[in-house]
């Protein structure tokens, strides 16, 4: 019986050809390209890529000295803003200036024209007159209306005061706000700074593993897919 030898033909792909996958780099370069995975592999290994300076001793002798400068000055400067708003609260609610003084010294000035009027009238016979009894009413209401003048004056004075107080008082306790949200603000950029020193280290081994990626999958050596034959 004679046999037929038949011709097989395998297709790829629907008749397109397989594609396969052909290393393009040179061969003179594979050497090298070893020797930086070699590497790169050693590093991080070693730990030698995830390595970072953290903070020095200067910068760690600033965040505390600043840190404490901030607190005592702050502290300071809120004490003495308390010790500002007691004294204007105190004037905020006082009655305003203290008359006694003026008043006595009103008094006196009555007694010495009261003493000058008897001496007047006496020279004249007619002391305990009905004419002295008036020139003597009208002294008792002038010394009258100079004490009614001294109090409204107080009163006056006392209101304007009060007014100036509470402003200046309102002004205190915004400079204590103020005070205090700089402080927080300087310490918050202080303790930013610090933590970001900190993220560093905490970041080092993903760091580590980035750049040894980059080694890794920056290297030019590439697989390209090329048509293959029937």
């Amino acid at each position: 019986m004679k046999i037929k030898k038949l011709k097989v033909t395998k297709h790829y792909g629907g008749g397109g050809g397989q594609k396969e996958s052909t290393p393009t780099i040179p061969e003179w370069a594979r050497p090298y390209m070893e020797n930086v995975g070699n590497q790169a592999q050693a590093l991080y290994g070693s730990g030698d890529l995830s390595k970072v300076a953290g903070a020095t001793a200067n910068q760690n002798t600033a965040f505390n000295a600043g840190a404490k400068a901030i607190s005592t000055s702050t502290g300071a400067g809120m004490d003495t803003l308390a010790d500002q708003q007691k004294r204007l609260t105190a004037a905020a609610t006082s009655g305003g200036y203290d008359t006694t003084a003026l008043k006595n010294k009103a008094v006196l000035e009555a007694e010495g024209k009261t003493a000058a009027l008897g001496t007047q009238y006496g020279a004249g016979g007619t002391l305990g007159s009905a004419r002295q009894a008036v020139a003597q009413g009208a002294q008792n209401a002038a010394t009258s209306a100079q004490f009614a003048t001294l109090d409204r004056d107080a009163a006056q004075q006392g209101f304007t005061n009060r007014m100036a107080a509470e402003k200046d008082l309102g002004s205190s306790v915004g400079a204590g706000t103020t005070l205090a949200t700089n402080a927080a603000s300087s310490l918050a950029k202080l303790g930013s700074e610090e933590r970001g020193i900190n993220q560093q280290t905490t970041d080092a081994p993903w760091q580590a593993l980035q750049r040894y990626a980059s080694t890794i999958y920056g290297n030019p050596a590439r697989m390209q897919q090329a048509p293959g034959g029937k």
